[in-house]
């Protein structure tokens, strides 16, 4: 199958000029062809555009700088190369076509031999103009793809693989973040720890697999029992809970701890070798309190397990808070 070959837009109000570039360029190149500048401009919307122009300059009505002009000024028509052919010789003149965005200038007597060349070195030039563009569009698409795959990864490094919900990491970074938005302002942050009583029980007799199909739907019913946006619910680790509640005091606190507590009671997932009850149960520990430039995030987790141990101690299955 023959190469597509490129083509060009010859413009000149000369009908022997024309015929001397058909000359050099037919055998080569497929040819438009424009007697004037507004010719030239009609010709310039054909599909496929030339790949090249060759521009005469003097010409009745619309000269070649204002044909050029108009080309530069129309984004469907300023990318096309233009070389200028012309009787004039003087260098103001070959500047000024230059600057006005010609990307050659080729005078009259014409040469076979220089036109052939200057043709190819533009036809070249654009070839290689293009496929650059295309390399830079193909390379702006891998990098939105690569983009879009990095945020899916980040995202999946923040969530827990087991049960879907944010993870320790998570966690921690929101943690972070919002001990810094209480102190600057001066609001409370509250945090209940949870466990799944008496978990290896469970694992020990009903199995990994049922002990890690518990974890799913505990995670489930706690990250449906949440009803601001603020919140976070994280898998801590094992068989640990952890929530986060900004603005939260003791008695938000409380509520939302019950409603969490609750949430797993009606789950009413079995579990006939547990202490406590015949179906699974979760002990929390919370804390409130206002956080400050003077303490670090980690007061409020060890208040919190300090609770949590509390709660195991008093009988599991219940909610102990206090604030700080």
């Amino acid at each position: 199958m023959a190469a597509q070959r490129e083509t060009l837009l010859l413009v000149d109000d000369e009908s022997f000029n024309l015929s001397v570039l058909q000359e050099f360029l037919g055998s080569d190149y497929d040819l438009l062809l424009a007697r004037s500048g507004e010719q030239a401009l009609q010709r310039v919307r054909f599909v496929p555009p030339p790949d090249l122009i060759l521009l005469d300059i003097v010409m009745p009505g619309m000269d070649g700088y204002q044909v050029l002009a108009r080309l530069q000024a129309d984004s469907a028509t300023r990318e096309i190369p233009v070389v200028f052919i012309t009787a004039l010789g003087e260098v103001a003149d070959e500047a000024k076509g230059l600057a006005l965005g010609a990307v050659d200038y080729i005078t009259k007597p014409l040469s076979p031999a220089i036109v052939q060349a200057r043709v190819r070195t533009q036809i070249s030039l654009r070839k290689s103009l293009l496929a650059l563009q295309s390399m830079n569009a193909q390379l702006a698409i891998k990098n939105e793809e690569l983009s879009r795959l990095n945020a899916i990864l980040q995202n999946m490094a923040m969530l827990d693989g087991l049960t879907g919900i944010p993870n320790r990491r998570h966690f921690d970074n929101y943690l972070e973040q919002e001990w810094g938005r209480a102190v600057r302002d001066n609001t409370a942050l509250a945090l209940i720890l949870l466990d799944i009583d008496h978990f290896k029980l469970f694992n020990d007799h009903y199995g990994h697999a049922a002990g890690d199909e518990c974890l799913k739907q505990v995670a489930r019913v706690l990250a449906d029992a949440m009803s601001r946006p603020v919140d976070l619910l994280a898998r801590y680790g094992g068989e640990e809970f952890v929530c986060l509640l900004p603005g939260t005091d003791c008695a938000g606190l409380q509520v939302v701890g019950n409603k969490l507590c609750e949430s797993v009671r009606s789950l009413g997932l079995a579990h006939h070798y547990s202490k406590v009850a015949d179906h699974v149960t979760v002990s929390l520990g919370g804390t409130s309190m206002m956080p400050s430039r003077t303490l670090a995030p980690e007061v409020l987790l060890k208040a919190a397990d300090a609770r949590l141990y509390q709660a195991k101690a008093e009988g599991r299955d219940r909610l102990v808070c206090s604030s700080f």
